[in-house]
């Protein structure tokens, strides 16, 4: 057993350090031999399978990812007695993620604005995960159209991730990261290169220049850099970042075949 976490301890390392392929490979492997040792519906069995789940839907099988977390909640709901479970809020959170990446904001909204209010009522306005969720159905509100009201309450969400993670925090720099790419969305590309550019800095001094993040930060200073700046440098930024696509991000990532189709290369 001891074994066995060791290796789901170094697989989600590895996943958190920016390699989600490796991470989804190990984990898938060590779900096997988790079925194999301890059974299907072993604790440790079920955690490496929330792993897995989430690590496929990071590697752009959001869809996948979503029909894994579905049957994941159903085995937590019938096991736990508390509605109210630490899991089964995880669980929620990664179901609403994967089911608007797979192409449903509007159901991704209304699951995300049930964790808010259930997530408040538990922990409180001001806990790290009250904040997300709020983040999320922020995000998920703008993807649904409502952009303007989404930039209203990022701007809102912003102060209080500042005072209660701290400045250099990745749930405070991805607030800020949603700021910039709806102000794009919304006609403003010139203000909206201003502020991935600032946050690219921050988010390299916080995650590092490897990280996934910082990466997609970097493919967006990029890419407005060739549309609203200047045309060459930013065609020579997008095209030196492929390769650390590929490296990161795997060959079949969803991210890769943007920075591809912007390059108007072949995927």
């Amino acid at each position: 057993m001891a074994l066995l976490r060791e290796r789901h301890l170094s697989a989600s390392t590895i996943g958190t350090a920016g390699n989600a392929s490796a991470a989804l490979k190990l984990l898938t492997e060590l779900e096997a031999d988790c079925r194999a040792r301890l059974g299907e519906v072993s604790w440790f069995t079920l955690v490496v399978r929330h792993g897995v789940a989430y690590w496929t839907g990071v590697c752009g099988r959001s869809a996948r990812a979503r029909e894994l977390t579905g049957e994941l909640l159903t085995v937590y709901e019938e096991r736990l007695a508390d509605r109210d479970h630490h899991a089964l809020r995880l669980l929620r959170d990664d179901l609403a993620r994967w089911t608007g990446e797979a192409g449903d904001p509007l159901d991704a909204v209304r699951q995300y604005a049930d964790l808010h209010r259930d997530t408040e009522r538990v922990l409180g306005p001001h806990a790290p995960h009250t904040l997300l969720a709020r983040h999320n159905t922020a995000y998920w509100t703008a993807a649904q159209g409502a952009r303007s009201l989404a930039l209203a309450d990022f701007r809102d969400l912003l102060a209080d991730e500042s005072r209660i993670n701290g400045p250099a925090h990745p749930h405070t720099l991805a607030v800020r990261h949603n700021i910039a790419y709806w102000t794009e969305a919304e006609g403003d590309p010139q203000t909206a290169l201003g502020l991935f550019a600032a946050l690219l800095d921050d988010r390299t001094a916080a995650l590092g220049r490897d990280h996934p993040h910082t990466l997609l930060n970097a493919f967006h200073v990029a890419r407005l850099t060739r549309h609203h700046r200047d045309p060459a440098a930013g065609t020579a930024e997008l095209t030196a970042l492929l390769p650390e696509f590929v490296r990161v991000f795997g060959e079949e990532h969803p991210w890769r075949g943007r920075l591809c189709r912007e390059l108007d290369t072949p995927d």
